[in-house]
């Protein structure tokens, strides 16, 4: 009783807190700054009222309201950790879904575009193929004409040394009828003369002969 009556000049001057804390509550969300701050302010006071009066009652009023005011701000902050994780695993899945979506696509359009690739490889490989051959080909050719004209070359020149050596031949044999020519020539010509020489040694012997019958 006397604990209640020295507590009612306290509760008399609370009374605009009272009236202030009921409009807020009707206004205001209970984790709001000004209701937060509302309530640790008159929560704190009536906890250092309740101690100096020694009245439990406002202390523990006090002490409940702060306890609750924290509890609800708490309460706020857990809630609002878990919307951002809400959020993000929307995100996440968001994402994973764009990502999906985009490879499901890409997956789609390699297929579709399969054929028309493997058309174009196949083409690609005959074209590669039929210039593989082509210059396969001219490289034969190239290398059979060389060798045909070394052939050529090679049977030309033989041509040339039989025609030189015939030709060498034929004046070896002109050069030396030439010479037998001449030495039966000279030989006629010295047969001659002797035959001219004989006859005159046979008339100067034969006019020697005359002289001597004649003595």
């Amino acid at each position: 009783m006397f604990s209640t009556f020295i507590a009612l000049p306290y509760e008399i001057t609370r009374l605009p807190l009272t009236v202030i804390d009921r409009g807020a509550a009707r206004r205001l969300p209970e984790t709001s700054g000004v209701r937060v701050t509302l309530d640790r302010a008159i929560g704190t006071t009536d906890r250092i009222a309740g101690s100096i009066l020694r009245n439990p009652q406002i202390h523990d009023r006090g002490t409940d309201r702060l306890q609750r005011s924290a509890d609800l701000l708490r309460a706020a902050e857990l809630e609002e950790e878990a919307q951002a994780r809400r959020e993000q695993a929307r995100d996440v899945a968001e994402t994973a879904r764009t990502k999906a979506d985009s490879q499901r696509r890409t997956a789609a359009q390699r297929l579709a575009s399969a054929p028309a690739a493997a058309q174009e490889a196949e083409a690609q490989g005959k074209q590669e193929a039929a210039e593989d051959a082509a210059r396969t080909a001219a490289a034969k050719k190239k290398a059979a004409d060389e060798k045909a004209a070394k052939r050529t070359a090679t049977v030309e020149q033989r041509k040339q040394r039989t025609a030189a050596a015939a030709e060498a031949t034929k004046k070896a044999a002109r050069d030396e009828a030439k010479a037998r020519l001449a030495d039966a020539r000279e030989s006629k010509e010295t047969a001659a003369q002797a035959r001219t020489d004989a006859e005159v040694l046979s008339e100067v012997a034969e006019a020697k002969k005359q002289a001597r019958k004649k003595e």
